[in-house]
């Protein structure tokens, strides 16, 4: 684990001991991947090729499979219009985003865990023959560093190969990514685990790279926490503009840039792509679609639960035959959230009180 993220972490949790409903951190977060790029609305689809960037993210080392934890817990939410359960997933709207419509009685019960995500591989067998879904999905476990060159590791590997062997079939899918090696490896290792035949053409559109969100430069947002004295770094800056808005100077809108994404890219390329698409981003544009597409219901508050989006994880997107849109966050691991107290905790054998 690195240097800085022991320190966070220790100054986290010796808080915590002391106080355990009052847990604040006294350094900031690590490195949060740049963009050189500033590309704006560039549909034109092309070949994978260079310059991005992604968020605030935890060295790898601390991301293993075995110490992301195991959520028990879940609830049961029916899609169906007569469901008596609140439906955040049912987030129903006409293809021009500008009236809602019910979802038919006939859509089958999503499985949400504590967190308010469901599987990946859930919603795909849920799925009608007549309806379309693009899953957005953070990338799959990187090494250390932040570089558009930067590979997965081999755990990463594994846990986009596991995601694919749970959605086997014989449809073919379409497959997006922002062109950094890390989203082409985790989409190749996702059509691998799936047995496809021949590795797929991937689509690199550079809307996803990280920046769609944001008004300034991504490597400038941990400046911009410390000048408002969020102990957080980029990663609370970014959580508690996702909830609770604000930051005008650094961030748009979320719903309605969030809203401008889907029309401008979703549904102008949809005809272009297969019945299930797959869009491989990173977490500073991955994270605010999904809490966006939960109505602001996922659990990544990072302020609050130190949650943060997890590799693999996201928000499906389900375009029904009725023109109506749906919003699902979804998960390709055990969980779709990491929960930095929780890893810190486990692996010093510090028990919560």
């Amino acid at each position: 684990m690195g240097i800085v993220m022991r320190t966070h972490l220790f100054a986290l949790v010796t808080v915590c001991i002391v106080t355990l409903n009052a847990c604040n951190d006294n350094s900031s977060n690590p490195d949060i991947e740049s963009s050189s790029s500033d590309e704006s609305l560039n549909h034109s689809w092309i070949p994978a090729s260079s310059s991005e960037h992604d968020s605030p993210e935890w060295p790898s080392s601390a991301m293993s499979s075995s110490a992301i934890p195991v959520f028990s817990s879940s609830e049961h939410l029916s899609l169906s219009s007569s469901s008596t359960t609140e439906p955040y997933v049912n987030l129903s709207s006409s293809i021009n985003q500008s009236s809602s419509s019910a979802i038919a009685e006939t859509s089958p019960e999503i499985v949400l865990d504590k967190d308010g995500f469901a599987t990946i591989a859930d919603i795909y067998k849920s799925l009608t023959p007549s309806e379309k879904a693009i899953f957005i999905i953070r990338h799959s476990e990187r090494e250390d560093d932040v570089a558009l060159e930067t590979e997965l590791t081999a755990n990463g590997i594994k846990m986009a190969q596991d995601l694919g062997a749970t959605l086997k079939s014989d449809e073919e899918f379409t497959y997006i990514t922002s062109g950094f090696v890390r989203t082409n490896e985790t989409a190749n290792n996702i059509s691998k685990g799936r047995e496809e035949t021949n590795p797929p053409k991937l689509i690199t559109n550079y809307d996803i790279t990280g920046n769609w969100f944001l008004k300034i430069s991504a490597d400038s947002l941990a400046k911009q926490a410390t000048a408002l004295g969020l102990k957080g770094s980029s990663i609370e800056l970014m959580a508690r503009w996702a909830y609770e808005g604000g930051y005008p100077e650094t961030f748009y809108e979320m719903e309605p840039r969030a809203q401008e994404f889907i029309q401008s890219v979703i549904l102008k390329n949809l005809p272009k792509w297969k019945r299930v698409s797959i869009m491989v981003s990173h977490d500073i544009f991955v994270m605010p679609l999904t809490v966006f597409g939960s109505q602001k219901k996922v659990a990544l508050k990072y302020y609050e639960d130190y949650h943060w989006i997890n590799y693999i994880a996201g928000v499906a997107i389900i375009i029904s035959d009725d023109n109506s849109i749906r919003y699902i966050p979804v998960k390709g691991a055990v969980s779709g959230v990491i929960d930095y107290l929780a890893l810190y905790m486990a692996e010093h054998k510090i028990q919560s009180k």
